[in-house]
């Protein structure tokens, strides 16, 4: 019996795509930048590695949140007849890298030397967004 091509194809969406390399290396130059004062080689060595995680975090939370807006926050999954409404895959990413990644601003704002804490308030802005 042949397939009918026009119900067994899957509607693509098309999903940003932010994640990509230059994205979470432009996002880790900005955030260098911030913590370029620094001048023990540990805590450096410490808080680049940090900077890393929280650059790959950003720019996925970009991602979501554009899925999300475009997508919307709900999604509608078909079993046989029945219908069921469904959050959107991308909200539980959202809500799980938005706590990652406030939790590691607010350990990399802890490794900044007393006066530059007071100083950076570019920081302060990054924890709020």
């Amino acid at each position: 019996m042949p397939i009918n091509s026009d119900n067994s194809e899957k509607k693509e969406t098309k999903r940003p795509k932010k994640l990509t390399k230059a994205a979470i290396t432009k996002e880790k130059k900005r955030l260098s930048e911030l913590f370029e004062t620094i001048e023990d080689e540990d805590k450096k060595t410490l808080v680049n590695s940090v900077i890393e995680e929280a650059a790959f975090l950003k720019v996925a939370l970009l991602q979501a949140k554009e899925e999300i807006q475009a997508e919307g926050l709900t999604a509608e999954t078909k079993n046989a007849s029945q219908h069921f409404i469904k959050a959107h895959p991308s909200t539980a990413i959202y809500k799980d890298y938005a706590r990652q990644y406030t939790q590691i601003i607010n350990q990399l704002i802890d490794y900044l030397p007393p006066k530059e804490k007071k100083k950076t308030s570019k920081l302060a802005a990054l924890r709020d967004e």
